[in-house]
């Protein structure tokens, strides 16, 4: 998996308890037919899955052709051609730029900035930031009430981003609960869609 895609929520509940059992940190890979697996419990189709991968694998291809910064600094989740950037950039032309380079990739139906615009937190905060997501990601891969793979999770400065698609108001209202309730999260943004938002439906309806 490159690096500007985020794991999943089941592979990233296994990095946590394979750091908790004092394995080395290992860098998955996800190819064609890890995406092919997964998508089978996902709510995405499988070709829309394939899709997405194309798109954040062409979105992060812009990226580091700017900018080797904005390549590092911007997070990019695709979920049936809708892409949300979060992360944290030094200056307000760079979230112009990822804008840009999300919309020029070919597949993209819609471009959400949550960008925030901010000096670098240091090395504490980055690492304060993945202890919240990957604290989150165990909660939600073992809670048997929410179907964690379709699920994103990133933190930026204490807040947590969702990204995905939910099957349920219910569930999703669960994995804020589940976010709002770890330890130093300042704040919590959803930008996940149930399977029957009007807004998915109407996507699909276009062909987009």
């Amino acid at each position: 998996m490159i690096k500007r895609m985020k794991a999943p929520a089941w592979l990233a509940g296994g990095a946590v308890l394979a750091v908790a059992a004092g394995c080395a940190p290992v860098v998955p890979v996800i190819g064609g037919s890890a995406v092919l697996g997964t998508a089978v419990f996902e709510e995405r189709t499988t070709l829309a899955a394939l899709n997405d991968t194309d798109i954040e694998l062409g979105i992060a291809n812009r990226l580091g052709n700017h900018s080797g910064e904005l390549y590092r600094d911007v997070f990019v989740d695709v979920t049936e051609g809708a892409v949300v950037l979060t992360g944290s950039v030094p200056r307000p032309e760079d979230r112009v730029a990822a804008t840009e380079a999300a919309w020029a990739t070919p597949g993209v139906v819609s471009v959400e900035d949550a960008l925030e615009v901010a000096g670098d937190g240091g090395t504490n905060a980055y690492f304060g930031d993945v202890s919240i997501s990957n604290r989150l990601r165990f909660v939600l891969l073992t809670d048997p009430d929410i179907r964690s793979i379709n699920y994103n999770v990133t933190t930026v400065d204490r807040t947590v981003h969702l990204t995905g698609l939910a099957r349920s108001a219910k569930e999703l209202q669960r994995v804020i609960d589940h976010a709002r309730e770890v330890e130093g999260v300042r704040r919590v943004v959803s930008h996940v869609l149930t399977i029957d938002d009007p807004r998915r439906v109407a996507r699909i309806a276009r062909g987009g």
